[in-house]
């Protein structure tokens, strides 16, 4: 939904061309107000968000455990509009920004590792994409934050028999270790706050890619 973000976007942008080519002020201020700005908006719409869907998907139930959720999920809007604004800044025409907006992050979503999981995703995918697909890095830090702690209950069959849907070393009590999960996808625990910093290094390339061009294109 990031692309609903592109028509604010081109407005804004509209009004600062008009502005700049009066002398009141250049791109870096234009783009670190509209970042600055837009910081109180994106973590409300995570707040209000997560309180309701949070509990309701009978996630992991501790205050930490939704504190975190709440982190990534800003972080992944954050991400997400930085590359809208970087989009609409080189190609400031609604169809085309949108369009491109869309189709970045279907791919994201599709090397991301919810669609394809990390052990069989492509190699060319995995190295290509992959590692420069933020959606990546807030899923694996979901997937930690909800299974990295937590074991469940197996399934039973009519016989009574315990039907696991990961083997694990609780299968003999009938439970899954979530540790069995995060292996399954190819993940590990102990790299959150890595995927914090590679996050944070994405979502400032992305600004400082669109002050780039904004700095470039003076009409």
């Amino acid at each position: 939904m990031a692309v609903a973000y592109v028509p604010a976007f081109l407005e804004d942008r509209a009004t600062f061309i008009k502005e700049r080519a009066n002398g009141l002020y250049g791109p870096f201020t234009f783009l670190l107000s509209n970042f600055l700005t837009g910081l109180p908006f994106l973590f409300i719409i995570s707040l209000l968000f997560s309180t309701v869907a949070y509990w309701l998907m009978n996630m992991n139930p501790t205050g930490p455990a939704f504190m975190t959720w709440i982190l990534w999920l800003f972080l992944d809007l954050l991400a997400a509009e930085s590359l809208v604004v970087l989009l609409a800044s080189l190609f400031p025409n609604f169809v085309v920004a949108l369009a491109l907006t869309a189709f970045a992050n279907g791919l994201w979503m599709s090397v991301g590792g919810f669609l394809v999981s990390m052990p069989v995703l492509n190699v060319f995918w995995k190295y290509v994409f992959h590692y420069i697909d933020y959606q990546a890095y807030v899923f694996q830090g979901m997937m930690v934050n909800e299974f990295g702690q937590r074991d469940y209950a197996c399934g039973q069959a009519s016989d009574g028999s315990c039907q696991c849907l990961y083997a694990s070393e609780l299968r003999a009590q009938c439970k899954i270790s979530g540790s069995a999960v995060l292996e399954k996808y190819g993940y590990a625990a102990g790299k959150e706050g890595e995927w914090v910093g590679i996050l944070l290094g994405i979502i400032a390339v992305y600004r400082l890619l669109a002050w780039g061009v904004t700095w470039y294109k003076r009409s």
